[in-house]
């Protein structure tokens, strides 16, 4: 796979993922988009709020940087992962976490050493976003009062109606 053909997938999945935005969320995401780069072995075993704060501290890179940084590890990736990471008023931080083939067991890498990486665009949904529901897409890098009114809700009174087996809406 050369570079452009890997720039082309990562494009792709860009385009789901607004797509996916577009459809699940209340939010307007800007077409000014930068992107950065995580290792999904970096996350294993920190909890959301430290996980904010690095990302919070990167720096921002555009698609070709990112792409360039990405290439130099064609081999080894086993997965990439596009998520929105925060979509301001003028920009959208997309978050790319990649997986390695070489973090794997020997038996397991073996059998995946010469696979093509995998791409997925994904959004994740708060528990209080219902079927059909729109939510803000910023509800895990700093949600606003909104995210945390409909936190408390969900916590003090939808909760318990669901473990009961009554209807939400």
């Amino acid at each position: 796979m050369n570079q452009g053909v890997f720039k082309d997938h990562i494009l792709a999945c860009t385009a789901d993922l607004l797509q996916l935005a577009e459809i699940n969320c209340r939010n307007r995401i800007p077409p000014d988009l930068l992107f950065i780069l995580s290792d999904q072995k970096d996350w294993q075993g920190i909890n959301s709020y430290e996980r904010k704060r690095m990302n919070h501290s990167k720096v921002p890179l555009i698609i070709d940087s990112a792409v360039e940084n990405l290439y130099t590890e064609l081999d080894d990736l086993y997965d990439v992962n596009l998520y929105i990471f925060r979509a301001g008023k003028k920009e959208t931080i997309i978050e790319i976490q990649y997986c390695r083939k070489s973090d794997f067991d020997a038996d397991y890498f073996a059998s995946v050493k010469d696979d093509p990486p995998m791409f997925h665009s994904k959004i994740t949904k708060p528990v209080y976003a219902w079927e059909g529901g729109k939510f803000d897409v910023n509800w895990e890098s700093g949600g606003g009062l909104h995210h945390v009114w409909k936190s408390f809700v969900w916590r003090k009174f939808l909760y318990r109606r669901k473990i009961r087996g009554k209807k939400l809406r």
